[in-house]
Formats: structure tokens, sequence, C-alpha cells
């Protein structure tokens, strides 16, 4: 019997859901997918088996949450994703949904509607913004200070932005030049951004064109091939060429690159 066919009998009666229950098949992953009041898709996963609860409305998405909760033994924050709702909505899908884990505010949302969707759910651990909302810097840079596991931002960035970053990793999805990182990494060197740990980005390939300069002024250690195979059988999808760097306080730092068609990708992480 499939992860749909269980849902579907366990709805029929008490005896039933209590006899789902009783398999003791535990969700590890909820995703909400929110496009409007009558479009909510849940779809949830277990170590083997998926699912997808499509066309819940508001009326009966509070019941079905609920009830996944609790045949599949699920208590930890969703995944939320917002691609659509209208304003006066969002803070009843927080009263229903609680915290998010991961939280995707689609670029398609009016700046209102994003606004109002990072005020109501406002400590996830991942924060994935499609785009900048905010007209003033200062609002975007006080989501640069919270301290998010992980923060992926698809708009474009300045230094500061990059300087103000407070989360364990982030991910800069638009291009940046090489002399804002060569600048980004010499301030990091001297103590910026204690916590971060991964920053993943991206250096357009005109830039890098008349030769590689994002690392001019800054100490290189060499490592060694033993090193870099150690490196990567830690490290996921890492490849390329690796340098070591070190800040001012001793902790040392890897940046691994690799070329793309139209993007030189570089990815910094602090070893431990």
């Amino acid at each position: 019997m499939c992860l749909t066919e269980l849902w579907q009998f366990s709805l029929i009666s008490t005896k039933t859901k209590n006899l789902v229950k009783s398999l003791r098949l535990k969700a590890c992953e909820v995703d909400i997918r929110i496009h409007g009041s009558k479009d909510i898709v849940v779809y949830t996963r277990t170590s083997h088996l998926n699912m997808a609860i499509r066309s819940l409305t508001l009326v009966n998405f509070n019941k079905r949450l609920n009830h996944i909760r609790t045949i599949f033994c699920y208590s930890p924050p969703p995944n939320v994703c917002f691609y659509g709702c209208k304003q006066n909505e969002i803070e009843l899908l927080k009263d229903i949904i609680g915290n998010a884990n991961v939280l995707y505010v689609y670029r398609g949302l009016t700046d209102v509607l994003s606004r109002e969707v990072l005020k109501q759910f406002d400590t996830p651990n991942r924060l994935d913004l499609d785009r900048n909302p905010f007209k003033d810097t200062c609002q975007i840079q006080e989501l640069f200070i919270q301290n998010f596991e992980t923060i992926v931002f698809y708009d474009v960035y300045s230094l500061d932005d990059m300087l103000l970053v407070n989360s364990e990793e982030v991910r800069f999805c638009c291009s940046t030049t090489q002399k804002q990182f060569n600048q980004f990494l010499k301030h990091w060197i001297r103590g910026s951004n204690p916590r971060l740990q991964r920053m993943n980005l991206s250096i357009n390939k005109t830039d890098v064109a008349s030769g590689e300069v994002y690392l001019k002024g800054i100490r290189c250690i060499e490592i060694s091939e033993d090193a870099k195979r150690e490196i990567r059988q830690k490290q996921e999808h890492l490849s390329g060429g690796m340098v070591q760097i070190r800040r001012k306080d001793g902790t040392p730092v890897v940046i691994s690159t690799y070329d793309a068609p139209y993007r030189h990708h570089i990815r910094l992480i602090v070893l431990h």
C-alpha cells in the first residue's frame, strides 16, 4: 500500500486513523506550497514513501495538516513555500502552520506580500528570498543580520550586505565582481562574519577573462592532493581548484573554484 492509500484509509474513521498511526511511519519532511487560499499543496516524505495532497483550501488545511502530524509522527516545523496568497491570509496561515524550517518567498509575490510573509514567518532556519522586496537598503540588511542557519539570496547584493551576513551559510545567486569578493575576503580575514561557515557565490566570466585577481593581496596556502581528497570526502559536491587561507585568529578556510559556461563559481568553507 502506498503512502497516499494509507492516508486515504486513515481518513475513514478514528479506528483506521489509529491503525495507520500504529504503523509508526515517521515523516522526515513536510513541504507546504501555497499558491492561494484555494490551492495549497502538502508534500510528505517518509524514508521510503512520498505523498502529495493537492487542492487544499484554508477551510480544510488546518485539519489535514494536524492529521498528517498525528499519523506520521511529525513535530518539527515544515518547509513553507509562498507562491501566492492574499495579504489578510498570511497571518492565518502562520497561526495554522507555526514556524517554518525553510521559508521560500517567490519573486512573483508583490513587495507588500513578500514583506508580510517575512514579517509573519520571521524565524526560519533557512530563508530563500527570490528578490529584494524592500526599497530601503537598511531593511534588507536587517534580514542579513539575523542569525539564520542558511540564507539564499537571488537578488543583487553589495559588499556591505556580504559583511552583515550573520548566518552560518550564505548562498548568493547573482554574480559579484572579483573586486567585491576580494574586499570581502580581506575584511573576513580581519574578523568579519564570525558565524560564517560556508559561502557560495559566483563571478561573471567576463570579469575573469583578463585574469583572476580575486585573491590578490591574500596569502594563500597550497593544499596537497591527499589533503584535497580528504576535504572532498567530507564536503559534498566539492570539485575544481582549491587553496587555503587563514583568518588572523588562525581559522583555516578552503576556497574552492570551478568553471561553468558563464560563471566562475566559488565556495568558501571553514575547516574544523
